[in-house]
């Protein structure tokens, strides 16, 4: 009985060890004219060469920077289980992800692309290379993943969605209306599927392909629209996954899809690597 207990113990602290680390960041952002907080998980493993693939993982609607972590710990073990780091950023609790053209006080995007992951890339021992930057996110941050990067392929290689919010032009274009009737278009903050579409193809003059992976429940209120979306890429002949699973709009399932989602993206990181520079 004590030997058991000696191995249950030691394997719970080899299981602890494994753990990655996390950072709560505060970073002053001169776009959105506050402070602004990140979590940082971190494996605890050695950098390799290149430095970490590093994953950024967007919230939904209503959440903010340490929802993830604290809805799903086990981030934690996963950072090391797939070697990367994992960044969880604020993106406010209905921002969209996108610079809103009426309210400067909602300027995420800019934060996101021109404060946070330079940052991140100075302060951390990170791939600085887009191959190995990826970006996923659920509901409202899976629309955050698709749009960042539709409008900057120049910087994620791979691009993940579950239970996405990918179709809010309708909300985009009530919420511009309502400030001011003449800026109804919602062009500023709708997925560019033509890039999507150019950088998904196989005579892509730049050869920075997207890798694409979306995922919905099959009791989702929002799989209409995730359908709708795998169609348009099919219709588009964009490359992506495309998987529906059981499960609800809710905590069990993404806390299952993330960790399909984070195989897709070791997947295209190992892809790269084996490529000869």
């Amino acid at each position: 009985m004590v030997r058991l207990l000696l191995i249950i113990a030691l394997s719970l602290t080899f299981f602890h060890s494994r753990a990655g680390k996390i950072d709560t960041l505060s970073i002053y952002s001169a776009a959105m004219k506050k402070d602004m907080k990140a979590i940082v998980i971190k494996p605890s493993s050695q950098p390799p060469s290149q430095g970490y693939p590093v994953l950024y993982l967007l919230h939904g609607m209503g959440g903010a920077y340490n929802l993830w972590i604290t809805k799903v710990p086990e981030l934690q073990q996963a950072a090391d289980r797939y070697g990367c780091m994992i960044i969880c950023p604020d993106g406010g609790r209905m921002t969209l992800y996108f610079d809103n053209p009426i309210d400067s006080s909602y300027r995420f995007e800019s934060h996101f692309i021109k404060e946070l992951i330079p940052y991140i890339d100075a302060n951390f021992p990170t791939a600085k290379d887009r191959r190995f930057r990826a970006i996923a996110g659920l509901s409202m941050g899976g629309f955050g993943s698709f749009f960042m990067a539709s409008k900057y392929p120049e910087l994620f290689a791979a691009a993940g969605s579950m239970s996405g919010a990918l179709n809010v032009d309708n909300i985009s274009k009530t919420v511009l209306a309502r400030n001011n009737a003449s800026m109804a278009d919602s062009s500023c903050c709708s997925i560019n599927w033509n890039n999507l579409q150019k950088h998904n193809s196989g005579d892509s003059i730049s050869g920075q392909k997207l890798a694409l992976a979306m995922e919905c429940g099959l009791d989702d209120y929002l799989l209409p629209v995730n359908r709708s979306v795998h169609r348009k890429l099919m219709e588009l002949r964009v490359a992506h996954d495309y998987t529906e699973r059981p499960g609800r709009h809710d905590w069990n399932y993404w806390q299952n899809a993330i960790d399909y989602q984070l195989l897709f993206f070791r997947k295209r990181w190992d892809m790269e690597l084996s490529i000869p520079d």
